[in-house]
């Protein structure tokens, strides 16, 4: 049996074990990089310029709407990688306090 150590230290990562936690399937995209708030604002600004275009205009646009609730949906799943990764360096912080403060 071959073991690869570089592949096992790649899915050692927070991204791979919240993706894994998550979705089931352990792969990340290239979107889940940047700091915490480049990543929430990367995929808030899409929806809102959408959402602020479609309310100044006149008429029927189920269209639009229909592909700002899908941006919203990306923007969500951004925010819920964001937020579990967090809670889990969180839960890590917390153990660890658990383990080894003396107090």
């Amino acid at each position: 049996m071959e073991i690869n150590v570089k592949e096992i230290f790649k899915r050692a990562d927070i991204k791979q074990i919240r993706s894994f936690l998550l979705d089931g399937d352990g792969e990340f995209d290239d979107d889940c990089y940047g700091t915490y708030e480049e990543r929430l604002n990367r995929n808030s600004e899409d929806i809102i310029n959408t959402l602020r275009n479609i309310i100044s205009k006149d008429g029927e646009n189920v269209n639009e709407l229909h592909d700002a609730m899908r941006e919203l949906t990306v923007a969500f799943l951004t925010y819920r990688d964001v937020f579990s990764e967090i809670g889990m360096k969180v839960g890590a912080r917390l153990l660890f306090q658990l383990l080894f403060d003396d107090a």
